[in-house]
């Protein structure tokens, strides 16, 4: 067991898990980090977490504290049953459920009898959240009794730490995504344009006309007009799909 946290450390914890992002760190990264400060609340033994990836409680990336809590996020990917699933599941938290009960064993009978092999006799499960979206889960081993009250807040305040930098990222993500459709889309733009004025002048027509070949041309031969566009700009006149006419 790590030693006791205190308030300064997680205060510390809570902001570089929500400025991950900014500072460079991927999704992985980001995962580790907070199973790594998760495993210094106090009555945690190990800690481990997982993200999903858009299916029904189906987690792409994980992180553990320990080999262990590592191998048990894999269970429950490769068993498809355990809390951190549950979790995402449902977006709501599980706290201290004993794995030597009953429920446990019907519950998740295959992960439970992992969970026990390596020693451990209880769990929480909490969702990693922002503003109502379920980015993962974060599980929390312990191997006697149940988590204090205060220790159960904060580590919550870690899994929403956690999801607040994990929405950030996804936002730089779209961000991103969004600056490039636009620079293709401008890119695009610009050829047009130029194998519209090209044709025109080679042609002898107006750029409207132009176009209308350039459109019907694509049409019929199943081409993108951005691709036909390419191919007139960098192609010789004399020859491709509007040769020079002859004078």
């Amino acid at each position: 067991m790590a030693p006791p946290v205190h308030e300064h450390q997680a205060a510390e914890a809570l902001l570089a898990l929500a400025a991950a992002p900014h500072q460079g760190e991927d999704e992985g990264d980001l995962l580790r980090r907070l199973a790594c400060s998760a495993v210094h609340v106090t009555g945690v033994d190990a800690a481990g977490c997982s993200l999903a990836d858009g299916g029904p409680g189906r987690p792409h990336r994980l992180a553990g504290s320990d080999d262990i809590a590592v191998q048990l996020e894999h269970d429950q990917m490769e068993l498809q049953e355990g809390p951190g699933l549950d979790t995402v599941r449902s977006g709501s938290p599980l706290t201290d459920l004993p794995m030597v009960r009953t429920h446990g064993r019907i519950r998740w009978p295959r992960f439970t009898r992992r969970a026990l092999d390596a020693g451990f006799t209880a769990l929480s499960a909490l969702p990693l959240t922002h503003q109502d979206r379920v980015f993962g889960a974060l599980v929390l081993y312990h191997r006697q009794g149940v988590l204090h009250p205060e220790d159960v807040r904060w580590s919550r305040l870690l899994a929403d730490a956690a999801g607040v930098g994990l929405a950030h990222r996804s936002v730089l993500h779209e961000a991103q995504c969004r600056t490039e459709q636009l620079q293709a889309a401008l890119h695009s733009r610009i050829a047009i344009e130029q194998a519209k004025g090209m044709l025109a002048e080679r042609l002898g027509c107006t750029s409207t006309e132009a176009f209308a070949l350039m459109r019907r041309h694509a049409r019929t031969h199943r081409v993108k007009v951005t691709d036909l566009s390419a191919e007139i700009v960098r192609g010789p006149a004399d020859t491709g799909p509007f040769p020079k006419p002859p004078h």
